[in-house]
């Protein structure tokens, strides 16, 4: 073999040693940009999560709340109605009440 020849093997061989290396390297920050990447994306789609329950999560207190007012002013109204009744009708109660607390306790008390 002559001089040349193992000349361009050996340049080949730094050649190729070279370009492993670049290759290698070359990789290296591939793999970096892409873990950096899905890290990027992670945080967006966390953050994007975190977005969307915040806002489901308003709704439903929001909903919740309007039914809480819905609540309280439907016992409100029957509250008042309850009143209303009772005064409607306190006189008769009281009269009754009395006929009959003086009736148990052997008194007969008609005039009232």
């Amino acid at each position: 073999m002559a001089i040349p020849e193992i000349e361009r093997i050996l340049s080949c061989d730094e050649s190729g040693r070279a370009a492993i290396e670049k290759a290698q390297e070359d990789s290296e920050e591939l793999i970096s940009r892409a873990e950096q990447e899905i890290k990027d994306f992670q945080r967006q789609a966390q953050a994007e999560i975190d977005e969307f329950k915040q806002k489901e999560i308003s709704a439903i207190l929001q909903d919740a709340d309007k039914k809480a007012k819905e609540v309280e002013r439907e016992a409100r109204d029957y509250c008042h109605s309850l009143e209303e009744l009772f005064a409607g009708q306190e006189e008769e109660l009281v009269n009754e009440f009395l006929k009959r607390f003086y009736r148990e306790a052997g008194l007969e008390k008609d005039t009232l």
